[in-house]
């Protein structure tokens, strides 16, 4: 090596710190010879390479051995300035695959570029997942020989990494607004009249309508708006221009799907220098589920009023009603004891429906209503027997038939089967598409006659029947005990 050369001597002077490694670098036992004998080529090559700021590296022979700059040093991290003068497959043998296959390439005569080529590279004592934008090309001698490879190498793994937690952080934001159930905002320039949506709410007018677009007339937008809506948005609008408030307004919002949506929207004028509306940016939040939940509360609440109601009217008869047919106050205390215990296991079954509890409510079905009604009035378990499909009952027929229940098993514990030890109780339903059809049998040991009067039992049982669930009654009192067949519409009970 011949460090007292002038072609050693610049690289060492005006080189910088690269070009003194590579000057005092023993290239005679590399495929490049000694360094004073390369060619006028090579040694114009590695005075370009080093004068530029941008990373490159000349891979030269067959096997790549590696010359490069201070901007390449950068790129190769804790493995400068062992490389220099290393074929490129031993300097970095995690990628030697690929720098094969380049070599062979380039130096057929063809340049090659990649742009974010991913590597994984330890260039810092651990593996890195890095990318890189890389251009080869082909360099030629003075002969026209092929001898090696200028690569331009350029990091972008910053990029990449910047570009992939952008992302992150859109989706991130995408999500926490369709949690919070925003449908987009927008900019609406007053001079002009052009409404900008960001592009979520553009999805509502298609293209050409984003930030980036031309923008649409604002009208574009307010014809998206419910028109019962679309006069108080107007208002609400020009009361934040001139009163200079922010601005909030509910309304209803074509959707994607050609429906409407419930929104609140929100926004702030903003003025010129003058004082003139110049701007008018806002965002808008889907409150659909709200305003359906605030809807299903009114709706529960007249619901409930309209039930508390008929509640005190159903009472209040049954007061005036036993009122006249009772003998004593215990009789009428008695008989009014009764009837509102009917009334309240009734209502047990029924509660969670009636209390728009739909994720708690249990259906009320016609065998659990009688056994209900019936559990207080028996001797023993098995006077009594049910028997027929299962039929889901709506609050209203629950209800009803609470009270006929109440009455015949009232009657039957009395004067009936369930006031002896030996009688018995048999109810049987049937349902068809139609109709469903009930059964009350009693059977007992004693004589069963019919009775001379009516009382208010009967004509409860009758108001009950014929007025809430527009059916029918019969009675037989033939044979050994009563018998009590009941038909009404199947649409009924549901109710």
């Amino acid at each position: 090596m011949n460090h007292n050369s002038p072609w050693t001597e610049r690289l060492s002077t005006r080189g910088g710190e690269i070009g003194r490694l590579i000057a005092a670098h023993d290239w005679s036992t590399t495929a490049l010879g000694p360094i004073d004998d390369w060619s006028t080529t090579l040694k114009t090559l590695v005075k370009l390479i080093l004068a530029s700021p941008i990373p490159q590296t000349l891979m030269l022979g067959p096997t790549g051995v590696m010359i490069y700059n201070e901007g390449y040093a950068q790129v190769a991290g804790s493995r400068h300035p062992q490389i220099i003068g290393q074929p490129v497959g031993e300097a970095w043998p995690e990628a030697a695959e690929f720098n094969g296959s380049m070599l062979e390439t380039v130096l057929g005569g063809t340049t090659l570029t990649f742009t974010e080529r991913p590597f994984v590279l330890y260039r810092n004592g651990g593996p890195e997942d890095v990318w890189f934008d890389l251009a080869y090309s082909p360099v030629v001698d003075e002969e026209g020989e092929r001898i090696g490879v200028l690569g331009v190498v350029t990091e972008a793994t910053e990029r990449v990494r910047a570009r992939e937690e952008l992302a992150r952080s859109r989706e991130r934001l995408a999500f926490a607004l369709n949690s919070a159930g925003m449908i987009g905002t927008w900019d609406w320039h007053i001079g002009s009249n052009l409404f900008f949506p960001d592009a979520r709410l553009a999805e509502l007018f298609g293209s050409g309508a984003g930030p980036h677009g031309e923008g649409m007339p604002v009208e574009q937008y307010l014809e998206a708006i419910h028109p019962e809506d679309l006069p108080r948005v107007r208002d609400a609008f020009r009361e934040a221009m001139d009163s200079k408030e922010k601005y909030t307004s509910e309304y209803r919002l074509r959707s994607r799907e050609g429906g409407w949506r419930w929104v609140i929207a929100r926004g702030e004028c903003l003025y010129d220098h003058e004082g003139r509306p110049a701007r008018f940016p806002g965002a808008i939040v889907d409150i659909t589920e709200l305003k359906e939940s605030e809807e299903a509360r009114s709706i529960l609440l007249r619901e409930l009023n309209h039930r508390v109601k008929n509640i005190f009217a159903v009472v209040s008869g049954l007061i005036s009603m036993t009122a006249r047919t009772s003998a004593t106050p215990r009789d009428m205390a008695e008989a009014l004891r009764g009837r509102l215990s009917a009334l309240a296991a009734a209502h047990d079954l029924i509660r969670s429906a009636v209390f728009g509890e739909t994720d708690k409510a249990e259906t009320t079905h016609l065998s659990d209503l009688l056994t209900r009604i019936l559990a207080p009035h028996l001797g023993r378990p098995d006077q009594v027997t049910l028997s027929g499909p299962q039929i889901s009952l709506g609050s209203s027929a629950a209800t009803s038939l609470a009270l006929v229940f109440h009455e015949l098993a009232t009657n039957a514990a009395k004067y009936g089967a369930l006031a002896e030890e030996g009688g018995q109780l048999a109810v049987e339903w049937t349902a068809s598409a139609s109709d469903v059809t009930l059964s009350w049998s009693e059977t007992r040991t004693a004589t069963t006659s019919e009775p001379t009067h009516r009382g208010f039992g009967s004509q409860l049982i009758e108001m009950s029947v014929q007025r809430q669930l527009k059916g029918a009654m019969t009675y037989d009192w033939s044979g050994a005990g009563l018998r009590v067949n009941l038909t009404a519409p199947a649409q009924q009970l549901t109710r």
